[in-house]
């Protein structure tokens, strides 16, 4: 029987974590069964179809997790919300376990960020699996309220007794062991990269955006576009704002990776802000789609504010940065603090002169 292993993804939104896909697709290339448990996520509704001895298992929050977070919000203990929603999520693994033929026989359980890391901890004491902690958004301690900084004191113990850690770079791994208050003597570094099949390379003329969003060619020969989330955190309003004055044939794009509806206020607003040259792409394309955007992508925008330390320290977390890069796209950056940030900034140089000196159409 093949060795299995179990990755623990409470968040949800696999559709749009190509570290995980990678992460499970390496695994079962060489020999292991791997089962990803993750929470079916409202905002991400794509699910992912990984292929041979990949199973993903979409689990529904529990109908009754709604009514008693409303009842312990009454009586002033709304901070146990997460820990009660992980407590439900570990039940339904543990329920569904049981269908499991392979399940005595895990060989690694990967536990990603606080809940998931919670969670492959346990089962590796069960099972006497090998534990490993993933790390997508970073730990950060002051986040964590009153009766939750119980699941913070769980992660720690976790992160200690994880055989190694995965990790997009230096500076977050750093960053990461000062939060959860332990120096770990292994760790990994995993870039959070679109895997492109070759046959995402196979249609240089089509561009999915000029077809979805009707856009001109003759009106706009260049197509800015920032991919991945529209919101402040990412300058969305500055941005659209900032284009009301581009008028040399520059469409701005903002694509969503999770679905969002017109009528919404925000995308209202930036309808308002913008009806010159701002297009909104609202629906989100499946994993092994992505490619249509960064292929479609004249120029790419990775703009983040500096909000907290998942964000300062962005460079190499940005999957649509390396995406636009994978393409040889020019990408426009600001100026975050990470010196990862400043590395990207030299790739983008580079990869703008090239592009310059080949089709000397770029302004």
């Amino acid at each position: 029987m093949n060795k299995s292993c179990s990755i623990f993804f409470h968040e949800g939104w696999l559709c749009i974590a190509p570290s995980i896909i990678n992460l499970a697709t390496i695994l079962a290339n060489i020999g292991y069964n791997v089962i990803i448990y993750t929470r079916k996520n409202p905002d991400y509704n794509l699910t992912c179809n990984l292929g041979e001895n990949i199973k993903v298992i979409y689990l529904e929050k529990p109908n009754f997790i709604a009514f008693l977070i409303s009842k312990l919000k009454i009586i002033k203990l709304g901070s146990l919300n997460n820990l009660v929603d992980l407590i439900a999520f570990g039940i339904q693994i543990l329920i569904g376990n049981f269908k499991q033929k392979e399940y005595s026989n895990r060989h690694i359980s990967i536990g990603i960020d606080t809940s998931g890391s919670i969670i492959a901890w346990i089962e590796s004491i069960i099972l006497k699996s090998k534990l490993v902690y993933l790390s997508l958004e970073l730990t950060i301690g002051h986040q964590f309220n009153k009766l939750d900084k119980l699941r913070l004191f769980l992660e720690r113990l976790s992160f200690k007794n994880s055989c190694c850690v995965l990790i997009q770079d230096e500076d977050r791994f750093e960053y990461l062991c000062t939060q959860n208050k332990y120096k770990h003597h292994q760790v990994f570094y995993l870039p959070n990269t679109v895997n492109f099949s070759i046959n995402a390379y196979d249609e240089p003329e089509r561009n999915y955006f000029r077809e979805k969003l009707k856009i001109n060619q003759e009106d706009y020969k260049y197509l800015v576009i920032q991919a991945g989330m529209i919101c402040d955190a990412v300058f969305s309003k500055e941005l659209a704002i900032a284009f009301n004055n581009v008028n040399n044939g520059c469409a701005l794009i903002y694509h969503d990776a999770r679905k969002r509806d017109w009528d919404e206020p925000y995308i209202q607003s930036l309808i308002n802000t913008n009806s010159t040259n701002l297009f909104l792409s609202l629906n989100p394309l499946p994993y092994e789609e992505v490619y249509k955007v960064f292929n479609a992508t004249t120029i790419g925008v990775a703009f983040y504010k500096e909000i907290d330390e998942n964000f300062s320290n962005i460079a190499k977390a940005s999957g649509k940065l390396s995406a636009y890069l994978q393409y040889g796209k020019p990408v426009l950056i600001n100026n975050l603090e990470s010196k990862e940030s400043r590395v990207a900034a030299f790739i983008f140089l580079a990869e703008w002169q090239l592009k310059v000196n080949k089709s000397n159409k770029l302004q």
